[in-house]
């Protein structure tokens, strides 16, 4: 028998059960698993572009069979309402098959006019064919709260290239990983050329970084962790690609259709719990039409299902841990000592799993507190008034983080100079901060952008190195 250090536990968050229990990758396991992948890559690479992206296709014609088994285990896993989870099975589908389109185009190479250029002399007498080559082995760490779409931004563009992979889930939320593996397999993809490995981060991230056969490091998870492993893989002249975490805020003036922005921001924010890297996570509100939106914006929360997330009519199911809920509680009770009103919720509720109320936290102006100034991963929500664009601005840039944000105005001048001004990877105008185009590079700036921005075509491209192959004629 395995001794209970030796094991992963995977805990339904919605009844507190264990639903699994899986052995820990050892060391050994993964130096085996880098071994693997690096003894797969040349055969790989040099398979035609059409026979990879075959295996990509069939992964998801096969995964559309196999829709209702990944639905169940990503809800029993993760906790994710029903309805959002089948959202987020297409989302990895699409992926898979977006990769495989793509690739043609990102991969295609070209033909530089050499000849354009009187240096080096007699290019004329050159034929210059430029290429891109995959790097080789590839790391990447999952997320827990879109474990499913983020194997496949991990997996599906990165050996579309030519590239290899080793990953690793969250050891909250692997199953679905793992199954979406054995659906590969079935698929053709070829022994070695996909590898998952589930246990400790610290461990098998230190194997992928120390190991000289690991050409590329792709993360997502929170700022601070992300900054140690990019310093960590730059550290060893690897490439890194990072997904950081974010504290999206939006902008609400006075001319916005309020109605509109109270329920785009409370989907935004309450979905999957708040545990979204892009969910609105801070409001900050004109003055003037402050108390008219948190009417509004409490109408919205108050509507909002909690409940079973096999239930269909459940909008909101519980956080992925027992440590979340206490840090929901560290969040509320900070905001109150530092001034804030609380408007809904603000506790955990009496029932089994790690369900917390959404919450709704009022402040009269700035504060130095966790929930306008930390990323907070649940379904807590500040709401902030504020006196014109200038005032606006600043809020909206008072954290150092800079992932996405939204402006509800129906001036698009303004929403044109507003969104201009505030430091982010994307300003929605009217829309909601967790829009997001999988196929285009996805970042932020200040530390919710280091690195290379991830999607399907920003990730081939990084994961490939150009070559000029270059004929004397």
């Amino acid at each position: 028998m395995k001794d209970v250090k030796d094991l992963i536990v995977i805990v339904n968050p919605a009844t507190e059960e264990v639903i699994a229990e899986l052995p820990k990758a050892t060391r050994e396991d993964v130096r085996r698993a880098i071994d693997a992948a690096w003894d797969a890559f040349a055969s790989w690479s040099a398979l035609p572009l059409r026979k990879r992206t075959r295996v990509l296709l069939k992964t998801a014609e096969l995964a559309e069979t196999a829709r209702e088994d990944l639905l169940k285990t990503l809800v029993a896993e993760s906790g994710k309402p029903i309805k959002d989870a089948e959202a987020e099975i297409t989302r990895a589908i699409e992926i898979f098959r977006s990769s495989a389109e793509e690739a043609k185009l990102i991969l295609e190479g070209s033909v530089p006019r050499v000849d354009a250029y009187e240096y080096p002399i007699g290019n004329e007498n050159r034929l210059v064919v430029a290429v891109r080559e995959p790097v080789g082995v590839v790391g990447g760490a999952l997320s827990y709260n879109n474990p499913v779409s983020t194997f496949a931004h991990k997996v599906a563009p990165v050996i579309a290239a030519g590239n290899t992979v080793v990953v690793k889930p969250s050891s909250y939320t692997p199953l679905t990983a793992l199954k979406f593996l054995e659906i590969m397999k079935r698929a053709g993809v070829p022994e070695g050329v996909v590898n998952v490995v589930v246990g400790s981060g610290e461990e098998i991230f230190d194997e992928l970084i120390q190991s000289d056969k690991v050409a590329g490091i792709n993360f997502t998870g929170s700022t601070a962790v992300g900054l140690q492993v990019a310093a960590k893989a730059a550290s060893r002249g690897k490439k890194f690609m990072i997904a950081p975490g974010g504290s999206d805020p939006a902008v609400v003036f006075k001319d916005a259709d309020l109605d509109a922005a109270a329920k785009i921001i409370a989907r935004a924010r309450y979905e999957n719990a708040g545990q979204n890297c892009n969910a609105t996570k801070r409001v900050f509100v004109e003055r003037e039409v402050y108390p008219k939106f948190v009417e509004l914006l409490l109408g919205y929360v108050k509507a909002i299902r909690v409940g079973d997330p096999m239930d269909y009519s459940t909008d909101m199911g519980p956080l992925i841990s027992e440590k979340m809920v206490r840090a929901m509680d560290s969040v509320v009770k900070d905001a109150l000592e530092k001034g804030a009103k609380l408007a809904a919720g603000g506790r955990r509720m009496n029932r089994r799993g790690y369900f917390y109320e959404p919450t709704v936290l009022l402040f009269d102006g700035d504060a130095e507190a966790k929930a306008l100034r930390e990323e907070v991963f649940g379904p807590v929500l500040p709401v902030v008034p504020f006196e014109g664009e200038e005032e606006a601005v600043r809020l909206a840039n008072a954290t150092q983080y800079g992932l996405q944000s939204a402006v509800f105005t129906s001036d698009y001048r303004k929403a044109l100079r507003v969104a201009r001004a505030i430091k982010a990877g994307a300003v929605m105008i009217n829309d909601s901060t967790r829009v997001r185009f999988d196929a285009l590079p996805y970042g932020g700036v200040k530390m919710s952008g280091f690195g290379w921005r991830e999607g399907v075509r920003s990730t081939m491209i990084y994961y490939t190195e150009p070559k000029f192959l270059v004929f004397g004629l």
